[in-house]
């Protein structure tokens, strides 16, 4: 294999979707945002790194309805009327309802803050609540329409944790939107959520839904999904990769990736998370499966470069 696409195509790449997406809704053009969605949905389709198209969608969406969420500003979205607009221009579509939903959640954890519960003013308390049932009501009305988006589950699953619903009621739904869509990675990354210790979970917990979602996506992405899921707590400041991952399935799941989408973006971390593991030559092996014609002169340089950073990076 060879490396076909750089890390800086990969950032440029996402910076002209949420471009697309910011300008769409800044025109109030519902038609095409609608139509947007809809493409980016029934094609699958994916970034250079092998993110979803669609996951960048409701996540620059999400940016833009978020203003206002701010304890200043009294937790009010500023664009609620954006939203009730864009439902009313196209009913049956699942982006705004989806959107209303995640509008709320997001209100309901400014109103309650991201501390754990004794932190929480007793006030915050009914607000929250409020909030995220308000969000879960309008997603089940709607589940017919909204749920062909997978987004739809990523939601979901994220006011479950938030309303501490049973494990057995969390695991159907699990089931239920890997069956619908087994590949969708905004979906795990929310839910491995619902398993972290300080929502009462515990690392074990997490290992194994680790291995769950590894094991529903293997089709499309191999073991992928393992590292991807990682890859999204660690970049929000979570210790965990040493907490959770097992060396051997952590190193196939890089290379499943890597071997599916050789974009220099999944290279540049994967290196150095292999040199955070104490793994060098991991690291210089996926330098080599990169750039076959490199010397190992220049390979070695670039994995010393890797566990440089990686090393500025733990401190």
């Amino acid at each position: 294999m060879r490396e076909v696409t750089s890390a800086q195509d990969e950032i440029d790449y996402r910076n002209t979707v949420f471009a697309k997406v910011e300008s769409l809704m800044v025109a109030n053009d519902f038609t095409a945002l609608t139509a947007l969605e809809e493409s980016y949905r029934t094609s699958r389709s994916r970034t250079m790194n092998g993110y979803w198209n669609l996951g960048l969608f409701h996540a620059k969406v999400d940016s833009f309805l978020g203003d206002g969420l701010t304890v200043e500003k009294g937790c009010l979205p500023l664009k609620a009327d954006f939203v009730a607009r864009w439902k009313a221009a196209s009913p049956n579509s699942p982006a705004p309802i989806i959107a209303e939903a995640s509008m709320l959640e997001a209100q309901g954890w400014c109103y309650r803050g991201n501390g754990f519960a004794d932190t929480v003013t007793p006030e915050a308390w009914p607000k929250f609540r409020g909030a995220l049932q308000s969000a879960y009501e309008i997603l089940e009305a709607n589940k017919k329409i909204a749920s062909v988006n997978p987004e739809y589950y990523a939601v979901l699953a994220s006011i479950y944790r938030g309303v501490s619903a049973p494990e057995d009621k969390f695991k159907n739904l699990m089931d239920e939107a890997a069956k619908r869509e087994p590949a969708y990675f905004r979906t795990y990354f929310n839910a491995v959520w619902f398993y972290m210790p300080q929502w009462g979970g515990s690392w074990g917990e997490v290992g194994r839904f680790l291995r769950f979602a590894a094991k529903k996506s293997e089709k499309t992405e191999g073991s992928g999904v393992y590292i991807r899921i990682l890859w999204n707590l660690e970049a929000c400041n979570c210790d965990i990769i040493k907490e959770v991952a097992d060396w051997p399935t952590l190193q196939a799941s890089m290379r499943d990736v890597y071997q599916r989408y050789p974009n220099g973006r999944n290279r540049e971390y994967f290196m150095k998370l292999s040199c955070k593991m104490d793994k060098p030559q991991e690291a210089f092996e996926l330098a080599q499966m990169g750039f076959p014609e490199k010397r190992r002169d220049e390979l070695n340089s670039m994995t010393m470069q890797a566990c440089s950073e990686a090393m500025a990076e733990a401190k």
